[in-house]
């Protein structure tokens, strides 16, 4: 708790001097004035700032010379048909933003403002990256494993034809958006209830993820505690007997996670056990019910299947991640070089395949599936994750149109603007403009292919 004062202190700290030294900079050459005609008498000291100066603060009527510099800048402009001005250039609105001035006034000098400013949101920004996630001392972002749960056993079959479990999964994480694959798969959306919860860190006592309102039949024969509230309120409950009274849970409250729920007890909160399970639990209810069957982890592959799982998830699907979080160019390069690795080796792959594995759909692919969408429109911009769109390989584009085409369910398997959005809307120490891009349907995405 003392460790998470000093943090905040120094945070405050940082901001609060940045704040008192521009604005004991910049008072100085302030205008008050909304008026687009102020003269300042002071010479700009870059070029930069002399094009600004001339084009939108002078009035050349106001100044010395005034007509050479009206020339000057109506040159800047181009001229049009009929002598007017260049349609390709706006006037300055009238109502535009109040700013300092710090940058067209010259003072003070451009040379030690930048490097300070620079320096500052640097480690301002670092600070808060460390605080987001675990890096070592190069910079590098480290995946740590916040596991929880007892050691799954098999998932019972329900009974009278209501399951016990209970599974937490959101829309924006490619971890859930696994699981919710697997049980479109598998068919077994009406086997195990799913809550789809919803990332809103600002309303979340802890971690990102609230529950929605739940509906009377999912309060029926359950716990307040696992249908309301946030995904810490869940973790809270399922802890109850180990933690002392007022006591709360201290990990990272994260999703996936399948909470038995008449035990009131976590099973696991790690999407490739969940996955494993799940494959398992269909298996034999597809046994006792003699019908078709899809096996998504065929016995005798488990070590093939976790091999591939291992590759992929290094050089792709957690290496989008490792370039997003890097905190140094070195963090960075090495990150990007394993990226732009495993697209050709992914691309080398499929042109001889129609899956990554074997000759049928596997939890391999379910997985990939979860990165692919989310390679254009999050990972690429957000992310800086190198290697262009996914059109630009003709064999994994391929491969992504035929999955869907055997597999129309996992369209709709995710909301892909939701999914790609939630990046941009809750990271924002990536994107502290907090603007979304445009982002399509999944559909969309994969007829553009």
């Amino acid at each position: 708790r003392q460790a998470r004062k000093n943090r905040t202190m120094v945070i405050s700290i940082n901001l609060a001097l940045a704040i008192s030294l521009l604005a004991a900079t910049a008072f100085p050459c302030v205008s008050f004035s909304p008026s687009s005609s102020y003269t300042d008498t002071r010479r700009p000291l870059s070029l930069a700032s002399e094009l600004s100066y001339r084009v939108e603060r002078v009035d050349p009527a106001r100044r010395p010379g005034g007509r050479r510099l009206g020339r000057l800048a109506n040159s800047n402009r181009g001229q049009s048909t009929g002598g007017g001005p260049s349609s390709l250039y706006d006037d300055a609105p009238k109502n535009k933003p109040w700013t300092f001035g710090i940058l067209t006034s010259g003072f003070p000098p451009q040379q030690l403002l930048v490097p300070f400013v620079k320096f500052l949101t640097f480690n301002v920004w670092r600070l808060m990256m460390n605080e987001l996630v675990t890096h070592d001392s190069d910079g590098r972002f480290v995946r740590e494993s916040f596991q929880a749960g007892n050691d799954p056993s098999p998932l019972d079959l329900p009974a009278a034809g209501r399951s016990r479990y209970r599974l937490y999964l959101g829309n924006p994480c490619p971890w859930c958006h696994r699981v919710k694959a697997t049980m479109a798969i598998l068919g077994l959306d009406a086997d195990i209830p799913t809550t789809t919860l919803i990332d809103d860190a600002e309303k979340a006592s802890k971690g990102g993820w609230i529950l929605p309102r739940p509906s009377p039949s999912d309060a029926e024969n359950i716990a307040d505690e696992l249908v309301t509230g946030d995904l810490a309120g869940v973790y809270n409950f399922c802890y109850r007997d180990i933690l002392d009274e007022g006591e709360r849970y201290s990990g990272r409250c994260t999703a996936p996670l399948l909470v038995d729920a008449e035990s009131g007890k976590i099973v696991t909160n790690e999407s490739n056990e969940i996955m494993i399970l799940l494959n398992d639990y269909a298996r034999r209810k597809q046994d006792m019910e003699e019908s078709a069957k899809t096996d998504l982890r065929p016995v005798g592959m488990e070590a093939e299947l976790d091999g591939a799982t291992k590759k992929w998830f290094d050089l792709l699907w957690n290496g989008a991640y490792r370039c997003g979080f890097a905190t140094s160019q070195l963090a960075y390069d090495e990150a990007a070089a394993d990226v732009l690795r495993g697209l050709r080796e992914m691309d080398d792959h499929l042109a001889s395949s129609r899956f990554l594995l074997g000759d049928a759909i596997t939890e391999v692919d379910l997985k990939n599936f979860a990165w692919v969408t989310r390679h254009d429109y999050a990972y690429t911009v957000i992310f800086k994750s190198p290697g262009g769109r996914i059109a630009q390989y003709s064999n994994i584009s391929r491969y992504v149109k035929e999955l869907v085409e055997d597999y129309p369910m996992l369209l709709d398997s995710v909301d892909l603007p939701d999914a790609c959005g939630s990046y941009y809307r809750q990271l924002f120490m990536l994107n502290f403009g907090r603007v979304v891009p445009y982002v399509p349907s999944v559909r969309e995405w994969i007829a553009a292919l």
